[in-house]
């Protein structure tokens, strides 16, 4: 009898860096349609281990800790109010069916994001379990946009970890500091600098990037190809 040594079989492995910003609009409907294509995915590839993480991105660079009035924000920015209601309209058409939601009359500031993405930084650099780091993304996403809860406080923050079960006794109090918000600067200048322009963006295998809220069947077909046949 002739000895066989069983080989272990390495998983087919697809990275996702996912840059977005939790005032962003589309990018409530875009993570939220990643989301749809990873369960297909996982469905169709079972044999696929993706390896995802959360990239901070800054629409405001300059915003104010405290924030901004959300409604003058956006007349400043859009124009007018007709445009930014055209704009909610088209957005809340586009989300049917994402399962991403909109209550814009909820939503009183546009606050600095700064803080949000110091959490997910933190969570990320100390191996926290990225099935809740999903979770915590997506409930900082409905609290602003489908809540109107100003997520620029360390409170609302905190309060959200602790529901997804990454909460810290010293949580509020560390959000209240400034660790890591270097890194979140850092990080959306070299995000920048790689020509992301705008948000959201996928980037596949830190080679393939998809702009914008793309369709779930859209992003299902680029991981797809981003894999070995199999």
């Amino acid at each position: 009898m002739s000895d066989t040594t069983n080989a272990s079989v390495e998983m087919p492995a697809l990275s996702i860096d996912v840059v977005a910003d939790f005032v962003c609009v589309w990018c409530h409907v875009g993570t939220a349609r990643l989301q749809a294509a990873l369960a297909a995915l996982a469905e169709q590839r079972p044999d696929v281990q993706v390896v995802l993480r959360h990239r901070p991105f800054l629409l405001d660079a300059d915003m104010p800790d405290a924030g901004h009035a959300y409604h003058e924000h956006l007349v400043r920015k859009f124009g007018s109010m007709a445009a930014v209601k055209g704009l909610q309209a088209q957005v809340s058409a586009a989300a049917e069916g994402s399962g991403a939601h909109f209550n814009f009359a909820a939503i009183s500031r546009r606050p600095s994001t700064v803080k949000a993405h110091r959490l997910i930084l933190r969570l990320q650099n100390a191996g926290a379990e990225a099935g809740r780091v999903d979770a915590l993304v997506a409930a900082i996403f409905r609290a602003y946009f489908e809540q109107g809860q100003d997520i620029g406080r360390s409170e609302v923050l905190a309060a959200l970890a602790a529901d997804a079960g990454l909460g810290a006794p010293d949580l509020a109090a560390w959000l209240d500091g400034a660790e890591l918000a270097d890194d979140v600067q850092r990080q959306h200048h070299a995000i920048s600098a790689r020509g992301v322009n705008g948000v959201p963006c996928f980037i596949l295998n830190d080679s393939v990037g998809l702009s914008g809220a793309q369709p779930a069947e859209v992003l299902l077909r680029a991981m797809r190809d981003a894999l070995p046949a199999g």
